[in-house]
């Protein structure tokens, strides 16, 4: 048995990755099954059930010492199930810069510069010539959809639309805004949630300079969302800092429809940030992508 596995705290690509490229391997005439580090969020909840696709969940498994995995959606140690040194790595598809994953043994590695996991697998089914479902097809091109925001992200290339163009045609999708309206509001449905939950969404560690940091982003309709649980989470972002013993914690307060970010910062590095606020909040314009504009700024900032 093969296990695929998304990175931990979940998003939509990593979910969907990983019930997808169980399906590819499938197809490939392999065992194969897909798990899942964290719990499923409110966007990836109406993705499954838009697909009809909620009956093939992935199981929740944190441990994966003595068995044989695929890894999708990262290739970095700190987003991978803790044990995974004890497991064998056979395969990787990502659209993430290469992270610190080693093998013992040669592997199969997709890594490609496009803006969902998602986009990758669909080119993966085309070479290989496996037939592609409509429940399959509309996790894919969600995922995709999700993960460039729209189209809109800075991360999204021709090969992502491309991708979604094709992947609608098998899915039966014939109003493509109106399936990205319905996404999206999904992907802002914050209501309830408390503070650390929040933060936890969508928190990502990264290996820095010989120390630990994390990089979380809430995707918002409009910062007024969270006016009121600015405290609360900078709390929050200070609390793992003292727990985790972390350098850094960032979290990115993201308005998708006008690419607006509010950055808040704690802990030991988070001084290095202070000269970029304006009446005491950090503003980033025109950012809507962690992967391609948050952490590569925060990397050059945290150097100096």
């Amino acid at each position: 048995m093969i296990y695929v596995v998304g990175h931990k705290n979940p998003d939509t690509d990593s979910i969907c990755s990983a019930i997808v490229a169980a399906e590819l391997l499938k197809a490939r005439g392999l065992e194969a099954q897909a798990i899942r580090q964290g719990e499923i969020s409110r966007e990836t909840e109406h993705v499954l059930a838009t697909a009809d696709a909620v009956a093939i969940t992935p199981e929740l498994r944190t441990h994966v010492a003595g068995e044989k995995v695929w890894l999708v959606d990262y290739s970095d140690l700190a987003q991978a199930p803790d044990d995974i040194q004890d497991a064998e790595i056979l395969g990787i598809v990502d659209h993430h810069r290469l992270g610190d994953v080693m093998t013992v043994n040669p592997m199969e590695a997709w890594i490609w510069p496009v803006g969902c996991t998602n986009t990758i697998l669909f080119n993966m089914f085309q070479i290989e010539g496996h037939k592609i479902t409509p429940q399959i097809a509309t996790l894919m091109m969600s995922a995709i959809l999700s993960d460039t925001v729209g189209f809109a992200s800075p991360t999204c290339t021709q090969k992502d639309k491309d991708a979604v163009v094709a992947l609608a045609k098998i899915a039966g999708v014939e109003d493509l805004d109106l399936f990205i309206k319905s996404l999206l509001i999904a992907k802002t449905d914050i209501e309830g949630l408390s503070a650390a939950e929040l933060v936890e969404k969508d928190l990502k560690g990264y290996p820095f300079n010989e120390r630990n940091v994390v990089v979380g982003q809430i995707e918002l309709a409009t910062l007024e969302q969270v006016d009121h649980l600015i405290e609360e989470l900078e709390a929050d972002l200070q609390r793992r800092c003292d727990d985790e013993k972390l350098a850094f914690a960032a979290l990115m307060l993201t308005d998708i429809t006008t690419s607006t970010t509010r950055l808040l910062h704690k802990g030991e590095w988070s001084p290095k940030l202070d000269g970029f606020a304006q009446d005491g909040k950090l503003m980033m314009e025109n950012t809507l992508s962690r992967k391609k504009q948050g952490w590569p700024w925060l990397q050059t900032v945290l150097t100096k």
